[in-house]
């Protein structure tokens, strides 16, 4: 069972949420940004499913709803954040803003984040810098859930990827991809609705595949295309952890179920600004000779990294929640004396 949810009033509702749990406006707003932004996009294990968990993080004082985010400019091109253990999202926002700027000098410019939390959606941001005439890349670490190849025990996160790239004429090149061979949210949900996953997903604790999205989520994820999926999430670590100089792999807070221990997320993130060069032009000639290519059996379009999403995007006027979530945003509204969504609906 779902219920339509128009996109305004769940606005509305997740920015209440956050200003309960004293998130400045600003900072209430970016978080809710965040979420629609995934949503919309047809990734709900990104989306408002999140808002709970953010919010009761918040309340219980294992991440700061007032930060402060220190950025150190180490060297012209490269910056260096800490999060001071802030929302994802704030703390996202307040790197790119600083990258934003720097690029405007060096050309390119890169920035480690540590002290961070959950950050959502990595094409929320990769599309804000292509916005503004840059190609992208994002990346961040997360608790272990993800076996590393030839292991059958939690050594990595998943450890997301995004790219972006700005196209003359039409939405840019967005490719945002797990390096697991799913998100490891897409489970956690599966298993609230007691849903079967695809085979090749997962293990279970006692290292066998399994269709069981509960006995998975007890369980690890398999890394994508198996030694390159690992290798990927290997060199995100690196970025996102080590070289920010907060914590990776084992050490990782967990999400759900650790809330004496911040996350200690880590973030990375490079802009190139292109907004001088014919990159725009020269993406749109690239994009328009692939789209051209002869079609395969059972295919009627090529299509680009993010082309689904974003057109899914553009025509959304309303987000559809399955009813756990929506019995869980209800839940959380009244123990902070809101209206539930479902009277708003």
């Amino acid at each position: 069972m779902t219920t339509e949810v128009p996109v305004a009033r769940l606005r509305a509702f997740s920015y209440d949420i956050f200003q309960a749990v004293v998130l400045s406006e600003v900072d209430a707003t970016s978080v809710t940004e965040a979420m629609i932004h995934a949503d919309l996009r047809g990734h709900g294990s990104h989306g408002t499913t999140r808002i709970p968990i953010y919010a009761e993080r918040l309340k219980a004082g294992v991440v700061k709803a007032r930060p402060e985010i220190r950025i150190t400019r180490r060297t012209p091109a490269f910056l260096q954040v800490d999060g001071d253990n802030g929302p994802g999202p704030v703390v996202s926002n307040a790197a790119l803003d600083a990258l934003l700027e720097a690029v405007k000098d060096t050309g390119i410019a890169a920035a480690a984040i540590g002290h961070s939390n959950h950050n959502g959606p990595g094409s929320y941001y990769v599309e804000r810098a292509v916005r503004a005439g840059c190609i992208a890349v994002a990346m961040t670490n997360a608790p272990p859930s993800m076996a590393v190849f030839g292991g059958r025990a939690p050594a990595l996160g998943t450890n997301p990827i995004t790219f972006g790239v700005p196209v003359e004429g039409e939405a840019p090149i967005l490719l945002d991809m797990a390096t697991s061979v799913v998100a490891r949210g897409k489970i956690v949900e599966a298993a609230k609705r007691g849903e079967a996953i695809p085979e090749g997903w997962a293990l279970d604790a006692e290292g066998r595949p399994t269709c069981d999205a509960r006995a998975a989520e007890a369980g690890v994820v398999l890394p994508m295309s198996g030694a390159k999926g690992s290798g990927l999430a290997i060199m995100v670590e690196v970025l996102s952890g080590v070289l920010s100089g907060g914590r990776f792999a084992h050490d990782l807070g967990n999400l759900y179920s650790d809330f004496e221990t911040p996350q200690d997320i880590g973030h990375f993130m490079m802009l190139i600004d292109v907004s001088g060069l014919n990159v725009a032009s020269g993406a749109g000639r690239l994009v328009e000779a692939l789209k051209a290519t002869a079609l395969a059996d059972g295919f009627v379009r090529i299509l680009m990294p993010g082309e689904v999403e974003q057109t899914r995007a553009a025509s959304a006027d309303s987000i559809v929640l399955p009813r756990n979530v929506l019995d869980d945003l209800d839940v959380l509204a009244r123990r902070l004396g809101l209206g539930s969504l479902s009277e708003m609906v």
